[in-house]
């Protein structure tokens, strides 16, 4: 059984996600523990697929159609360990680090999955990070385009 678009455009964004250098992934719709080493949390990944509305192209039955949509990374590093003080990372680092994440995604980086190819649009958005109870949290959103 060969794998749908919907299926492949995820498998491709996912394989890529993987490569990711350094940190534990938090996956859609996967058990998710976050890590922890001597009772302190560390840094982890959130990776959200939203695909947004299939756009009808070309004119032909069978022609393939316009698929873009957002892979959202969210880079969450533990608020207690964010600061300027002895033995806390500069926030600074935040955004560094989500920087290269979204680098890890660059324009016209294409991914295939089964024959699907997604090609990510342009430069991700990297967005200020914000608070939550125990992270701070800085979104990179990739945006990507698949016509199939």
């Amino acid at each position: 059984m060969s794998a749908t678009v919907e299926t492949g455009v995820w498998q491709a964004l996912r394989a890529r996600v993987a490569t990711l250098p350094g940190f534990t992934i938090n996956w859609p719709m996967e058990p998710f523990t976050p890590p922890s080493a001597g009772g302190k949390l560390l840094p982890f990944v959130e990776c959200r697929h939203m695909p947004n509305r299939v756009n009808r192209v070309f004119i032909g039955s069978d022609a393939p159609q316009e698929r873009p949509g957002i892979l959202q990374i969210t880079l969450c590093w533990p608020a207690s360990e964010i600061g300027t003080g002895s033995g806390k990372t500069h926030p600074d680092v935040l955004i560094q680090r989500a920087g290269e994440i979204a680098a890890h995604f660059p324009t016209d980086h294409r991914m295939t999955f089964q024959g699907v190819s997604v090609r990510v649009e342009r430069a991700p958005d990297v967005a200020q990070p914000y608070r939550d109870d125990a992270y701070w949290r800085a979104p990179v959103s990739v945006r990507y385009r698949c016509y199939a």
